[in-house]
């Protein structure tokens, strides 16, 4: 078995991370890098972070290594060698500790993203006991870490919110080419199968249409209906378009069907799209009905 090809983007930033509602910031210094596959497509992100976590005058530094997938994503972290995380006064975590921050950024809806660092630097003040206070307790105290709630706001932010999501975003839409993009739409998932739809420039429809075609198969809700009024007027005349809705017009839900016989026009729909069309024709006053006639007059 061959060893998977490994090829990097090392990309060495320093940012100011702004937390929601929080008017304090710290520097985040990061370092990602693409992990690709076997066949040297982009597989996912790896990044070295570094920032320090503060509490009046008590800082710590906080390494680690995070992963994302090509959507930016979080999939998991590991330690550094070497680099213990730490709670406050320099207390090493414990086995218990590394597994609750794991279960805490694996959950992307924690409530803990409900609040800024401001308000549990406040909570601390108040009970001076490491931001447990009020409401607080009631929602984070089992989610985070005791002596280490900082750490734990701290990355679950950079994990799930930010500028570093955002880049790695940017970074998988630069990269995208036929090969890439089969291998995204092979994942079946909406979320990622949404983003390309949203990344095609209007030159770049024609490439990928087959790939189109096998995401709208599968789509579920509006994902068809959306990829239509996004699709160029041009791509949904051509011919090989319309007989792909021709086959799966009855398929479609009404909002989809509206989207695409909105864009279509009459002078040069294919025969078997009129077919169809002439066929889907009711008698019910109905937008679709009203487009229909138009279409077929």
């Amino acid at each position: 078995m061959k060893v998977a090809q490994f090829l990097f983007l090392i990309l060495t930033c320093a940012l100011i991370l702004s937390f929601i509602g929080n008017e304090q910031s710290d520097i985040l210094h990061f370092e990602i890098k693409e992990v690709r596959d076997k066949e040297g497509l982009l597989d996912k992100y790896e990044t070295y972070i570094r920032t320090p976590v503060c509490e009046d005058d008590k800082c710590y530094l906080v390494e680690i290594m995070f992963y994302w997938d090509v959507m930016g994503r979080y999939v998991g972290y590991d330690t550094i060698p070497g680099q213990q995380l730490t709670k406050l006064d320099h207390i090493p975590f414990t086995h218990e500790d590394y597994q609750k921050l794991g279960r805490l950024l694996n959950d992307g809806a924690s409530p803990i993203g409900n609040y800024s660092k401001e308000e549990l630097t406040k909570d601390s003040r108040e009970s001076e006991i490491d931001g447990f206070s009020g409401a607080t307790i009631q929602e984070i105290k089992e989610q985070v870490i005791s002596g280490g709630v900082y750490s734990c706001h701290t990355l679950w932010h950079i994990a799930h919110k930010g500028e570093i999501i955002d880049s790695l975003k940017s970074r998988t839409k630069a990269l995208l080419t036929k090969p890439l993009v089969k291998k995204l739409v092979k994942l079946d998932d909406q979320d990622v199968n949404y983003f390309l739809i949203n990344s095609f420039k209007d030159e770049e429809f024609d490439l990928y249409m087959p790939e189109v075609f096998l995401m709208m198969k599968h789509a579920k809700g509006y994902f068809v209906k959306n990829t239509v009024e996004a699709m160029p007027s041009n791509v949904i005349q051509d011919s090989l378009s319309q007989t792909y809705f021709a086959s799966e017009f009855k398929e479609l839900n009404y909002f989809s069907q509206v989207a695409l016989l909105k864009k279509l026009k009459p002078d040069i729909l294919i025969t078997e799209m009129k077919n169809v069309l002439k066929d889907a024709l009711s008698d019910n006053n109905s937008i679709k009905n009203e487009l229909i006639k138009k279409l077929i007059k």
